[in-house]
């Protein structure tokens, strides 16, 4: 694995508060976790640490690991990875968390290693969005999705409907599963495709309402990498 680029000052301040706002994925390595590593999302951050809520169910007692160092790979726009601590480990309930020590470098990794499944073309998501005071639904193709968002390809004039930013609703089910995910998006890009078509990429939106279905997404996407699929899913 070569790193591609180093950034530090502003600009991996930015990459960090960018991950913040998403939610990004993480994942903890040490030496002193046995039994693996620690996977994660980011759930908030300031100018000295970041805490990240623990996904699954860990085989550490997350409270003795404070103090450890360990190698952070944080999946945003790109694969970065740093050096860090572990400064705390906060719980309430159930709920598993951990801070670890802002850094002040970033590298930029080659490989992506993010949990992103690639789905067979009859895998199919449905959106919705508001617009012309009435209600509009689209069926369009799943192209990819993972614990952060999903990409599609929808027809040039109902992809022209909406623009970046613009807040719509998806729902999917996984070619693994059962369950049917209904989960607000934001559109974060527009991409020209083969004629007529367009690939939008989406960001899934943390509220009240949805976080139980992104951990659920989270477990499925996870658990998907560690069993074999039949389905023809496959993970990049």
């Amino acid at each position: 694995m070569k790193a591609k680029a180093t950034l530090d000052g502003q600009t991996a301040g930015q990459v960090i508060e960018s991950a913040v706002r998403t939610q990004a994925q993480l994942v903890i390595e040490s030496a002193s976790l046995s039994h693996g590593a620690l996977n994660g999302f980011l759930i908030s951050g300031d100018d000295k640490a970041l805490l990240m809520e623990i996904t699954g169910r860990p085989a550490h007692d997350s409270t003795r690991l404070v103090g450890v160092a360990c190698q952070v790979q944080l999946f945003s726009d790109q694969r970065y990875c740093f050096a860090s601590t572990i400064t705390a480990a906060p719980h309430w309930g159930e709920t598993r968390s951990l801070a670890i020590a802002r850094p002040a470098v970033l590298t930029v990794l080659d490989r992506r290693r993010f949990v992103r499944a690639h789905l067979a073309p009859s895998s199919k998501v449905t959106i919705q969005w508001q617009g012309g005071g009435s209600s509009h639904r689209q069926v369009a193709t799943l192209l990819n999705i993972c614990s952060d968002g999903l990409a599609c390809r929808l027809g040039d004039s109902a992809a022209d409907a909406f623009c970046a930013g613009e807040n719509l609703q998806a729902s999917f089910e996984l070619p693994f599963g059962t369950f049917t995910f209904d989960m607000p998006v934001a559109v974060s890009n527009k991409t020209p495709a083969s004629k007529g078509f367009t690939i939008v990429g989406m960001q899934f939106v943390r509220t009240s309402n949805s976080a139980k279905q992104l951990g659920e997404l989270r477990e499925a996407l996870a658990e998907s990498e560690r069993t074999p699929v039949e389905t023809g899913a496959l993970l990049a």
